[in-house]
């Protein structure tokens, strides 16, 4: 659980620091601002999937590549309900679609979509820590 923990606190970092971008897109309009921040996080979603395929016994070779990650997910949504009730698989795929390759890759956006993938990658990231029983009460 240990290393689950720490990219957990990657993750965490990852998506302050999309969040940070965002604000600094809203405050600019720079193009370069808001793709940064959909790449940041998109690596959160990534660190978050990390705790928890590491968690639940991933190779660490899994954990090496966007493909190992989508293999070992789809894996572990057949083999854990709840990570298949949460549709963990299904959200990995469109969060690295929508903020990976659309948005900082290719640079095709709406800001408005941009925000809202945000969002969902924030979701995901709170998902995981549920999975993990690693949310703190508030």
């Amino acid at each position: 659980m240990e290393q689950a923990i720490r990219y957990i606190a990657e993750a965490e970092k990852f998506m302050q620091a999309a969040l940070e971008e965002l604000e600094r897109w809203k405050r600019s309009r720079a193009d370069i601002y808001l793709r940064d921040a959909a790449e940041k996080a998109w690596n959160a979603v990534v660190q978050a999937t990390n705790a928890l395929l590491a968690s639940k016994g991933a190779p660490e070779e899994a954990l090496a590549s966007h493909r190992g990650r989508r293999r070992a997910l789809s894996k572990l949504s057949f083999e854990d309900p709840e990570v298949k009730r949460a549709g963990l698989r299904e959200r990995y795929g469109a969060r690295e679609y929508h903020l990976h390759m659309k948005c900082f890759y290719e640079g095709d956006y709406i800001p408005e979509e941009v925000e809202e993938e945000i969002g969902k990658a924030r979701r995901y990231l709170e998902d995981v820590k549920a999975i993990l029983g690693l949310n703190q009460p508030s």
